[in-house]
């Protein structure tokens, strides 16, 4: 009995230093989308003047995000390689896709 109490909670213990890890990793993850994808909108803003802020839509790529939702990219990988994003802005009528580098440069933009 003592034996299953012990492993018991050494089992909770693991899974408690586990939990707050991964929170922690996707709060960076979410912190570093969010700063990247401040540098396409405000390529955006310089592209579109007089266009609020609320028309320039930036959101991650769908392959990005599916490999971040799946595990198989992590926030090493965006601290290494950066991240992938499409923009859109409704009153203009533009779209196109935005790539910046882990250093915060864009390294392709591209739409109308």
């Amino acid at each position: 009995m003592k034996t299953t109490l012990i492993l018991s909670l050494a089992a909770a213990l693991v899974a408690g230093s586990i939990a707050p890890a991964a929170a922690d990793d996707q709060a960076k993850i979410d912190a570093t989308l969010g700063r990247l994808g401040k540098v396409c909108k405000d390529k955006l803003m310089a592209k579109y003047p007089g266009v609020s802020m609320a028309d320039l839509h930036v959101t991650v790529a769908a392959t990005l995000k599916q490999d971040l939702d799946s595990g198989a990219m992590g926030l090493k990988d965006l601290q290494q390689y950066g991240a992938s994003y499409n923009w859109s802005v409704p009153p203009k009528k533009a779209s196109g896709s935005c790539d910046v580098d882990a250093k915060g440069k864009i390294t392709q933009f591209m739409g109308k």
